[in-house]
Parts: structure tokens; sequence; C-alpha cells
């Protein structure tokens, strides 16, 4: 997610999509827990095959900020997913970024404690 991050910046992407396949070494997802409005992370530490990933750049506070939900499989073709927190690459990855023509902005939003996209 850091290159991904470091990429907006050096690229001045003002928004973008991701679209993405490959392999994972590591990665930790979370589900989000509305009630405690909280995520609940979990790291898995093997190989994994990254069926998709899907998000978008949007900025917050001056910084971009990806949100990246990602579906990978395991060695018994079971299917995990969630919003990626960490990736670390295994072998490839190959992203498709698509930027817009439009900057899109997130500002923390009290109800859900998410930082959400504002209005174009």
């Amino acid at each position: 997610m850091s290159a991904l991050v470091e990429f907006a910046r050096t690229q001045n992407l003002q928004s973008a999509w991701v679209q993405g396949i490959g392999g994972a070494a590591k990665t930790t997802i979370g589900f989000r827990d509305p009630a405690a409005k909280e995520y609940i992370w979990h790291t898995y530490d093997r190989p994994l095959e990254i069926v998709s990933l899907q998000g978008n750049v949007a900025w917050v506070d001056g910084e971009p900020f990806w949100h990246v939900h990602g579906t990978f499989s395991g060695a018994d073709y079971g299917a995990i997913g969630g919003h990626v927190k960490e990736l670390v690459v295994g072998l490839t990855c190959e992203l498709f970024i698509t930027p817009t023509p439009f900057k899109l902005t997130r500002s923390h939003d009290e109800d859900t404690g998410l930082k959400l996209i504002q209005g174009l």
C-alpha cells in the first residue's frame, strides 16, 4: 500500500481507480465491524493468489488515501477477502490504474467512523 501512496504522490493523481491480479507473499485484510466501528484484521503470512483487487484513491488532509478491497485464494482453492491494509507481492502483481479527471477527497464521518468520499 505504501508503494501505491508514493505512486499517487509522484504522479499527482487527483483520483483514480485500481484493479489488479497476481500473487501475494503476505497480506493483511480486514472486516469492518459496524457496531464496534472498527476493523478486525487478519494477516495471512503465506503465498496466496490475488484473484481480484479493486479500489480507488482520494485525498485526506493533503495525502493520497487508497481504499482497496481484495479477494485471495490459497492452495485449498477457498476464497478469502476484505479491506486490504497491507500486501507484499509474491512473484508478480499486475495493476491497472485509471486516473479520473476530478479530485476526490475524503473526510471523517461521525456516524460511521469512516473517511467517506465527499461530493464532487
